[in-house]
């Protein structure tokens, strides 16, 4: 079982900055946390092994239908309802989190109309893969930076439509992703640099 989210472990960090126009309504910014979350889900528990035994259906859009361990679901570093919004979410790195994120970035690249720094995040996996000696029984690696590869992935656990479904909501929203930034932070360099 993974453990809760910790600091003293390397992590994602995802920072989206909303548009700043006029005062969305309370409804829209939380279908905006709610969609978001629920890709993050659906990716995690499409790409992530430990969860090869869960089945897709309509169940997984409630609050209770999606069972991840509580070391494995998004965590708020920091969330603004000012002009702009801002969104900052972070998971602990294992192998199925990386999956997880590169399909959020897939999305998040049709939401902004921009290619995000795929090179950076993935120089940045690969040289935290480096660096632990026990890479291999974390699974960091496994070719889920490859769009292809992660769509592949959705298809054969049978979530691609809902994946799809959730990517066209986050689209449509009225709350609009302007800027993302995604960034591996190594706890070690936090504490050397402060």
């Amino acid at each position: 079982m993974p453990p809760e989210f910790s600091l003293r472990e390397p992590y994602f960090r995802i920072a989206l900055a909303g548009s700043d126009k006029g005062f969305p309504t309370l409804l829209d910014i939380s279908n905006f946390l709610y969609d978001f979350n629920l890709l993050y889900e659906i990716t995690r528990l499409a790409t992530d092994p430990r969860y090869n035994d869960f089945r897709f259906s309509q169940y997984v859009f409630y609050r209770n239908g999606r069972p991840l361990e509580l070391g494995d679901r998004l965590h708020v570093e920091k969330l603004s309802q000012g002009s702009p919004m801002m969104v900052v979410a972070v998971l602990t790195i294992t192998g199925g989190a990386v999956g997880a994120v590169w399909g959020i970035v897939l999305v998040l690249e049709k939401i902004i109309n921009a290619p995000l720094n795929r090179r950076k995040l993935k120089a940045e996996v690969e040289k935290l893969e480096r660096e632990n000696q026990d890479a291999s029984s974390r699974h960091i690696g496994e070719n889920l930076e490859n769009p292809e590869e992660v769509r592949r992935v959705l298809r054969i656990r049978e979530a691609e439509s809902y994946y799809e479904n959730v990517g066209g909501r986050l689209q449509r929203s009225s709350v609009k992703v302007k800027e993302v930034e995604i960034e591996v932070i190594e706890p070690r360099k936090l504490r050397n640099s402060q």
